[in-house]
């Protein structure tokens, strides 16, 4: 019963990329939504379930795209296995930490994914389309921090009034 939430989220990211993305998208840049919800697999679970995880997010991400099946797939495992390692070594509980490392899972994933589609707008694609969709799933992660760790919650706001 425990792979319901991983088969849920990978139902959810194949909503996400044929429904979803184009509607909350602002202006061209949208959610890196597969690698927010690999990192935070990563962060908080095992390395075996971050490294199926990462494995069926990539190939519900790469369906459209078959070419970037395996560069899609060995960098969300392969990251998913650093942040994994990093986090089980070291003290990662407060937010600004796994902040950090959320940033460099997206900043990595993203820029193998364009250089592999096209490296000749490398830097005008890092600021025109890459760190706007860090900022703009970043806000997503955060919120996930927030709510998980209880700082806000249905709890919590029902015990202010």
């Amino acid at each position: 019963m425990r792979f319901i939430l991983y088969i849920f989220l990978l139902f959810l990211l194949a909503f996400y990329n044929t429904i979803l993305g184009e509607i909350i998208s602002i202006s061209g840049v949208s959610i890196d939504l597969a690698g927010l919800l690999v990192a935070l697999v990563a962060l908080y679970r095992g390395e075996s379930t971050a490294i199926w995880f990462a494995i069926g997010a990539a190939i519900v991400t790469s369906t459209p795209r078959l070419d970037l099946m395996p560069y899609e797939m060995a960098t969300l495992i392969g990251m998913s296995i650093i942040i994994n390692m990093i986090c089980n070594r070291m003290n990662f509980y407060s937010q600004a930490s796994r902040l950090i490392m959320l940033i460099i899972f997206l900043l990595v994933h993203n820029m193998v994914i364009t250089v592999v589609i096209s490296s000749d707008g490398m830097f005008f694609a890092l600021y025109r389309f890459i760190l706007p969709g860090i900022l703009y799933s970043i806000i997503f992660g955060w919120l996930y921090f927030v709510v998980h760790d209880g700082l806000f919650g249905f709890r919590r706001a029902g015990s202010v009034s």
